[in-house]
């Protein structure tokens, strides 16, 4: 299975992030929009993985911490729009500890930098070259995200739009 470990959002992030979304559309950005159930922010990405034991294990060593997450600025990543999070010491202190958990077990996963966002859009086309997101951001800057759980996650991609289920919760 294809699958990537994330914190899902809670109704009021997902709300939050529906509401830029319908701000980007009404000044004119096109895309394809995330779906409102594919809203999450990675932590580490796994790719294809034949047992998910020894990745549950790792989550069950990990301990989660208790923190919240803050909403910086919308950005692009080349053509993707993402609500960029603050940096937080915690969760970055976490992901790492859960990166060393999956060395550890021998797990493979993308080593890339950790980034925390929430994916908006992807093929991201601006009304005009100088367009600024910060206009479409004022719903995000309103709502914190509690670190409370994070997911095994399945990522199917066969039907077009990405299917994500929960493989195991922590």
């Amino acid at each position: 299975m294809r699958a990537f470990i994330a914190l899902p959002v809670t109704a009021d992030v997902r709300k939050a992030c529906n509401d830029t979304q319908r701000l980007m559309q009404k000044k004119g950005v096109r895309g394809r929009f995330s779906p409102p159930g594919n809203l999450h922010i990675t932590l580490c990405f796994l790719g294809e993985v034949k047992d998910p034991a020894p990745v549950i294990e790792a989550l069950r060593q990990t301990p989660l911490p208790k923190t919240a997450l803050v909403f910086d600025r919308l950005t692009l990543f080349g053509d993707v729009t993402v609500a960029l999070l603050r940096r937080n010491e915690t969760l970055e202190a976490y992901v790492k500890a859960l990166r060393q958990a999956l060395d550890a077990a021998g797990i493979t996963y993308d080593r890339q930098a950790f980034r925390p966002h929430i994916t908006l859009a992807r093929k991201t086309a601006l009304p005009c070259p100088d367009f600024k997101l910060y206009l479409c951001a004022q719903p995000l800057g309103k709502v914190q995200l509690p670190v409370k759980k994070v997911n095994l996650m399945e990522s199917d991609l066969s039907g077009g739009t990405p299917k994500y289920t929960v493989v195991f919760s922590k």
